[in-house]
């Protein structure tokens, strides 16, 4: 039982004392985001704001930049089986990513992103995964 103790408060002692601190805390952000512009899809629109969102405004920004985002969403079918129905599907996401700062470009991107998947048995499951999908390559 004592040996247990001292190696618990060994363990505590080296995590503590080893200096670790959080990769993503608010301590480390030196910029804030002042005006987002978004065109194109609604839906990627809204969950890019969703994870933009923590860098807002925020008073503790050195830099403050605006965003101007254009979004793009495809879809497509791969292949067909033999009776002509769809086997697998392409998801193609497009993201334009303007970045201002005193309404001067700084930086312009384009990032894609495209993911093929098969075919779901139900409408609903392949709502879902597709949902995911673009959720994840956001």
């Amino acid at each position: 039982m004592k040996l247990k103790n001292k190696i618990l408060i060994f363990f505590f002692i080296f995590i503590f004392g080893c200096g670790y601190q959080p990769i993503f805390s608010d301590k480390n952000i030196n910029f804030s985001i002042g005006q987002i512009d978004v065109n194109g899809n609604d839906k990627l629109n809204k969950d890019l704001l969703k994870n933009l969102e923590n860098y807002k405004n925020t008073s503790k920004g050195i830099k403050l930049y605006d965003l101007i985002i254009t979004t793009e969403y495809k879809k497509f079918i791969s292949s067909k089986d033999t009776k002509g129905n769809p086997k697998t599907f392409r998801i193609e996401i497009i993201n334009e990513l303007k970045v201002l700062n005193n309404n001067e470009l700084m930086i312009a991107r384009i990032f894609k992103e495209t993911q093929n998947y098969d075919n779901k048995s139900g409408k609903f499951e392949l709502k879902q995964y597709e949902e995911n999908t673009t959720k994840n390559l956001i």
